[in-house]
């Protein structure tokens, strides 16, 4: 007996619902490490001007995640994981498409005055996904890097599995685009040579451009180690990722790959398969933003002179006011420069187990958006 479209849909959001609980169930265990405090506060409140542009598309219904990339000329592309699209003009979530990506191209910074548009792919005449699915494996977008009018994204790749929940990431790839002052739809996409990495998913999480290299962070999903790869900047955008150098801690250094008996040494522990690392001039340090997990579910910062630490923290700084009712999930924490107004915008994601209410809440499942002020303590 075939399933329904309503029943297929279902069975679709529970997916969602439980893929939240796979990358994020290690967090669990490390909801109480905290380190040695910062030496600044950052402080956070709702901004509704901010999410008011993820709602102005009466096609594009919510999505996941939410990465930026600054794409210069006060242009911003946005990057979702799974997205509602209804192209049926009835703006419900009921009758939409869900697909496994998609994208906005956000032009200004002031949100005011800003504009955002929205784009996926279409196949057969239905909402298809940005970034097509090869075979049974899926990808959910990571994070996103421009220099010099070349784009490169990375991907998370995920397939099915004999597991409980029925799939998991299987490695991530990555993709250059060469003119991504064009529209989105007419992007030439190239599908880059990625090495095999095993459990960490390289780009994953933040992506840095720093004295002539590209640095990639990614987490093992399993334990949520976070690891330290790079490029030479040249080579990356070129196209070349197959040899990554990683950090092997103090002693090791940079190595172009992992001599006998050497290992790539995480630079933090208890990080998140999403998260952010941008430098702050204010704070002279880098800057990481993150949920700190799905059972602490508040937005934490570490920070650090060097991106290969010493990190402090975690030191959670804002809990979400969606924390306290039942059956909500609260991850993908993430910060970003990409309006005017704020010293940071931060944004995390709510999503829900009640297959029933992701279609009816029309108040989650789109990005959460804060105004935030950072304070250097006295």
């Amino acid at each position: 007996m075939k399933l329904s479209s309503l029943a297929k849909k279902i069975v679709f959001i529970e997916t969602i619902a439980f893929c939240t609980l796979f990358l994020w169930w290690p967090g669990l265990l490390r909801a109480g490490q905290h380190q040695q405090e910062a030496g600044f506060s950052i402080t956070g409140q709702r901004w509704e001007e901010a999410e008011k542009l993820f709602r102005s598309d009466p096609r594009w219904l919510g999505g996941d995640g939410a990465s930026s990339v600054n794409l210069g000329i006060k242009r911003v592309l946005w990057l979702f994981g799974d997205s509602f699209i209804n192209t049926k003009g009835s703006s419900t979530r009921r009758d939409a498409v869900m697909v496994r990506n998609s994208i906005a191209v956000q032009s200004g910074r002031n949100p005011a005055k800003a504009a955002m548009r929205f784009y996926w792919k279409s196949r057969g005449g239905k909402p298809a996904s940005f970034f097509r699915e090869e075979g049974d494996e899926w990808f959910w977008p990571g994070s996103g890097v421009s220099f010099k009018g070349t784009l490169i994204i990375f991907l998370v790749r995920v397939h099915g599995s004999k597991n409980d929940l029925g799939f998991e990431p299987c490695g991530w790839k990555a993709v250059l685009v060469q003119n991504p002052e064009s529209v989105p739809l007419a992007w030439g996409v190239r599908s880059l040579a990625c090495p095999v990495t095993g459990r960490i998913l390289v780009g994953s999480s933040s992506l840095l451009i720093k004295d002539g290299y590209l640095y990639a962070f990614g987490t093992d999903w399993k334990d949520n180690s976070v690891y330290l790869a790079r490029w030479q900047v040249g080579n990356a955008f070129r196209g070349d990722l197959s040899r990554p150098q990683w950090w092997m801690g103090s002693a090791g250094g940079w190595a172009d790959a992992k001599p006998a008996g050497l290992k790539p040494v995480p630079v933090l522990s208890g990080g998140q398969v999403e998260f952010t690392v941008h430098y702050e001039p204010l704070l002279k340090a880098f800057l990481m933003v993150q949920t700190l997990s799905l059972q602490e579910p508040c937005l934490a910062m570490h920070s650090s002179p060097g991106l290969t630490g010493p990190w402090t923290g975690p030191e959670c700084f804002f809990q979400p006011p969606q924390k306290t009712p039942p059956g909500l999930l609260i991850y993908a924490g993430k910060a970003h420069k990409v309006f005017k107004g704020a010293d940071l915008t931060l944004t995390y994601a709510v999503n829900t187990t009640d297959k029933v209410r992701i279609m009816d809440d029309m108040s989650i499942y789109y990005p959460m958006v804060l105004k935030a002020k950072i304070s250097l303590k006295r």
